[in-house]
């Protein structure tokens, strides 16, 4: 294949600025399809969602989410082309103040530059021996001989080598752009998120280093500060290139978290997808000899955890999506509630993706309407077995407590938050007895809980509770008393001991640590020894016992795991405190 030659008449000529400006152009077609995607989703079809019924406004919807996709498809796309094209303008502008160098400093010299690059050097003067020619400012009359030819040859050699960094930039920048074409249809399919996320890896290779490097293991202030000195077209950028990475960064607003969420969201979804239609044939035989013995075969063992592991996050994956499409519904939650349970008149508010990772057990936090813009935000940790293929239960007492709180009187604005944020331990025993899980993610707790202080907005109340269960408040606990719990409130559910033994211990203020333990709940009891706070041999204290300090909130709902039933006291003692309708609070 001939590759084109950028010649010395063009880049002398070129404005990389034209470059930039078709950018801005693309930096337009991907905020206006970002901003009719929003609308879609979080307008027109949350009142289809919310007020009609029937085989028509299903039909509807489907094809209005069907062009929300697209909506979406088309943003990412074209901030992957306007990254592209002011990676290209950045370089071609160094290699034409490279050339425009070179020239001047040969022009300084006396030497002339031609059209085609070449430098042309006058002849060299001999000074002959025996004759005087006064140096000026020398004082002496040395032997000398001048020779610009070697002079010349450096300018000429300064000027090739930008037409050779022009001409690279050309061409690599060239068969990128031309790898970013899709099918032109109406769906957009896996292999269309599959296909996303392979031309970033083209436009990163080969944009390099045109973006500065994003924040690593920096404050929630240090994070949003960085952010902010960014242009919207800078952001839109790495938002492009780095969205996992951009999506995890606490003290960013929750808006451009989501963004950069949902696009990793959808490329690791269609990515596992694949992986999992293209698994491989299960492994024979299932078991094999080992002497006497039979034992599984290590290829099947390796093979059916990986199914596994697919199978379970996609279904997060899923669940998270419904999650997604409910924005509107009035019926999206529990549908364990009692009859007399009335909930808001306008629904789910949008969702937000604040952090989503499938690998492992996995990752995901979900908000329920915006925290930056809400007056009562709750953040809600949870406890053992938590994986991503197991978050629909945090999801609905997610929006379970939403539904409960916006329901007060004067309909406060309201955030909570699903924090599935930390590696919970996946089973009672023996990992739920030990401390490291909930020490290695209480720091991850304090950094998120700051980050929604600075992203907030501060033209709104900033009132912020934490609601934690079962093994969560362990680590509600480990994050007092590594760091700074953030928090007006703290609320535990069926706790097993927070590693330390008094409520002022929590970091909030006297009287706002609050307790529920349901008759029936085991875990109290039973995880006392390993979590409680011993003082002494045989006395461990709890958020149940009286001498820990919390007020003990009445509780209807029986077992572990049932606090958060949409219309039981408990649930509605969990809203009331969210709201900060403390006096409203039944007690026991």
């Amino acid at each position: 294949m001939i590759r084109a030659v950028v010649t010395f008449a063009q880049l002398k000529a070129l404005d990389p600025a034209q470059f930039e400006e078709a950018a801005d152009g693309w930096h337009k077609v991907s905020s206006n399809a970002s901003a009719a995607k929003d609308r879609l989703n979080n307008e027109i079809n949350a009142k289809l969602r919310g007020g009609l019924k029937g085989q028509g406004v299903s039909t509807a919807l489907g094809r209005l989410e069907r062009l929300s996709e697209n909506f979406h498809y088309m943003q990412v796309e074209c901030a992957l082309v306007l990254t592209a094209l002011n990676g290209l303008a950045a370089e071609l502008r160094a290699a034409k103040k490279k050339l425009d160098n070179a020239v001047q400093d040969a022009q300084d010299a006396g030497m002339t530059v031609k059209e085609d690059g070449s430098v042309e050097y006058r002849p060299p003067v001999v000074l002959l021996p025996g004759r005087e020619y006064e140096q000026p400012g020398s004082g002496r009359t040395p032997f000398v001989t001048t020779t610009p030819k070697e002079r010349a040859q450096g300018y000429a050699d300064r000027i090739g080598d930008a037409l050779k960094d022009a001409t690279e930039a050309d061409g690599k920048y060239a068969r990128t752009l031309g790898k970013l074409i899709t099918v032109a249809d109406l769906s957009v399919t896996k292999e269309d998120w599959t296909d996303a996320d392979q031309d970033r890896g083209d436009v990163k290779k080969t944009v390099g280093d045109h973006l500065r490097g994003i924040p690593e293991d920096k404050s929630p202030n240090e994070n949003a500060a960085w952010w902010k000195s960014l242009s919207k077209e800078e952001q839109a950028e790495y938002i492009s290139l780095y969205p996992a990475s951009v999506g995890k960064l606490d003290g960013l607003p929750a808006e451009d978290r989501d963004e950069a969420n949902r696009v990793w969201f959808n490329e690791q979804r269609a990515k596992y997808q694949t992986e999992l239609d293209n698994l491989p044939p299960e492994p024979k035989p299932k078991y094999m000899a080992a002497g006497r013995v039979m034992v599984l075969n290590p290829e099947w063992t390796e093979w059916d955890k990986h199914k596994k592991h697919l199978q379970s996050s996609l279904n997060g994956m899923k669940r998270i999506q419904i999650r997604f499409d409910d924005t509107g519904k009035v019926d999206a939650f529990d549908n364990t509630r009692p009859s007399g349970y009335k909930p808001t008149g306008s629904g789910l508010p949008p969702a937000y993706l604040l952090d989503f990772d499938p690998e492992k057990n996995g990752r995901a936090i979900i908000a329920n309407g915006n925290p930056d813009t809400a007056d009562h935000t709750a953040v809600m940790v949870g406890g053992t077995n938590g994986t991503l293929g197991g978050i629909n239960k945090p999801v609905i007492a997610g929006t379970n407590l939403w539904q409960a709180a916006s329901a007060m009187p004067g309909e406060p604005k309201v955030s909570t938050i699903t924090w599935h944020g930390y590696d919970a331990p996946q089973s009672f025993f023996p990992e739920a007895i030990r401390d490291k899980y909930a020490d290695k993610g209480g720091p991850d707790l304090n950094q998120f809980l700051s980050g929604l202080h600075v992203s907030h907005d501060p033209s709104a109340n900033d009132h912020l509770s934490v609601q934690a269960q079962s093994y969560g408040t362990v680590v509600v606990g480990s994050a007092a008393r590594q760091g700074t719990l953030e928090a007006d409130d703290v609320m535990l559910s069926g706790s097993p001991g927070v590693q330390v033994g008094r409520a002022k211990d929590l970091d909030v203020p006297e009287g706002h640590v609050w307790n529920q333990k349901a008759e029936d709940d085991w875990v109290p009891k039973w995880g006392a020894p390993t979590h409680g706070h011993h003082e002494g041999l045989t006395q461990f204290i709890t958020p149940s016992d009286p001498v820990f300090g919390a007020k003990q909130m009445g509780t209807d709902t029986h077992g572990h795991g049932n606090y958060w039933l949409a219309g039981s006291e408990s649930l509605e003692n969990q809203a009331r405190v969210v709201v900060g309708r403390y006096d409203e609070v039944q007690l026991k």
